[in-house]
């Protein structure tokens, strides 16, 4: 599976088989984050995996939101200091990990809120000055679908993504970006369009400037988006978008990086981001 067929694979699961994941997949996930270990902002991120298997329902509870989750007894939790850009590069490293269990045909689902961060905190030994952003199980996806589970897909609606022309701009925010002018860099994208989400809120906004860099922007909820002390969840919505721009652009052969320099671009009230500067060749 390559990384775009994994982007496009990856829905969020949270009804599991209660088959075990075979040791063979675990290593593969293990050495993929340890791996992960820094995002493009320079953030160290620890990711590691929690395995509850044994415990039992009064001892699960502690983790939060496992009541929404059934039959999973592996997550993906990890912790990173207070920095610059730190909750983007967490959500770009987990994502990493998470279209890994992708690629091995397991089920994973965000969960950003109602977790019990002090549980998960302890699991992964997380210091004082370190935050537990975001966790996920990891399971087989099961065929059945609790009740629950219905709800949150239907509140959220999960599958529903904004139009290409709403959240990507041609040098202003007047001016849709189509498929068609953006040329080669139309699938990397669209793989920005369709990632995941807190509640499917979509944030990121991307203006493409006369010289073809590609500019991020955060169209934040202020309220929703500092909910949890320490925690911005659409911050870490955007390093999800730039983890999937960058691994698209990479399989697409485009050369280009990371830039860190707010463009004198007219972007209202949004939130500057990062730039992804294309190298002509």
């Amino acid at each position: 599976m390559t990384a775009l067929e994994a982007i496009k694979a990856r829905i969020s699961i949270r009804t599991y088989e209660e088959r075990p994941v075979e040791q063979e997949k675990i290593g593969v996930l293990e050495e993929c984050l340890l791996k992960m270990n820094k995002g493009p902002f320079g953030n160290a991120v620890r990711l590691m995996l929690v395995d509850v298997s044994g415990q039992d329902k009064d001892e699960l509870k502690k983790y939060g939101s496992y009541g929404n989750i059934k039959g999973s007894r592996l997550f993906i939790a990890g912790a990173v200091k207070s920095g610059n850009g730190n909750m983007e590069d967490f959500g770009y490293c987990m994502e990493q990990a998470i279209l890994q269990a992708t690629e091995l045909g397991l089920g994973t689902v965000w969960l950003g809120g109602g977790l019990n961060r002090s549980t998960f905190a302890q699991k992964v030994g997380a210091a004082e000055d370190e935050v537990i952003p975001a966790v996920t199980p990891v399971g087989y996806p099961s065929d059945k679908h609790t009740f629950t589970d219905n709800i949150i897909r239907f509140l959220s609606k999960a599958r529903n993504r904004n139009q290409f022309g709403k959240i990507f701009f041609d040098v202003n925010m007047e001016t849709p970006l189509t498929e068609n002018a953006c040329g080669s860099f139309a699938a990397a994208l669209e793989a920005v369009r369709i990632a995941p989400s807190a509640s499917n809120k979509q944030p990121w906004r991307v203006i493409r400037d006369d010289n073809g860099a590609f500019h991020f922007y955060l169209k934040e909820d202020v309220v929703y988006n500092n909910a949890f002390k320490g925690i911005k969840i659409q911050n870490l919505d955007m390093g999800i978008a730039m983890n999937h721009f960058e691994l698209a652009v990479g399989e697409l052969g485009l050369a280009g990086g990371w830039k860190f320099a707010k463009p004198s671009l007219e972007a209202g009230k949004l939130i500057y981001i990062a730039s992804w500067v294309t190298q002509k060749g």
